[in-house]
This record gives structure tokens, C-alpha cells and sequence, in this order.
């Protein structure tokens, strides 16, 4: 196992997910595969496979639905701050 998905995939993440809405109760983010897409297209670009990804990462789908919620969830905080 190496650190180079997991590098990728956090740094990508960082640069790339931004607050959206929120998923439908129990369900994945309808934006996931869309995201997940250009998420793999950078990948490859970097030389990076799925695959390997995958090995650091666990399932593709799940992390990118999680990113998702995690920054619309963060950014749902940063407002409710804001208003106290």
C-alpha cells in the first residue's frame, strides 16, 4: 500500500469539493458520480489508477458522497457562527 491515492484523493478533495445541498436521508449525494468522474479523470491524468486509489481509500463512491456532505455540513456551521 502507498500513501500516493490517499495523498491524491485528500489534496483533491481540498481543491475541488465545495458546499452544495444535502443528500437525501440514507442515500448517496446526487452529485457523487458527476464529481466522482472528474475525480477519476484527474487521476488518470496524474497517472493514478482507480485501483490504486481504491487500495488506500476504501469504495471511490462513498468517499466522494462523504466529501460532499462534509463540506456542505461545514460550511452550514460557518453560517450559524457567523449569525451568533
Amino acid at each position: 500500500m502507498s500513501q500516493i491515492g490517499i495523498e491524491f484523493a485528500n489534496q483533491w478533495v481540498a481543491e475541488n469539493i465545495q458546499p452544495t445541498f444535502y443528500a437525501p436521508e440514507g442515500k448517496r449525494h446526487p452529485e457523487t458520480q458527476a464529481t466522482l468522474a472528474r475525480f477519476l479523470a484527474d487521476a488518470k491524468e496524474d497517472g493514478i489508477s482507480r485501483q490504486e486509489i481504491e487500495e488506500d481509500m476504501g469504495d471511490l463512491s462513498d468517499f466522494i458522497s462523504e466529501a460532499l456532505e462534509e463540506a456542505t455540513e461545514a460550511e452550514v456551521e460557518r453560517l450559524e457562527d457567523e449569525e451568533d
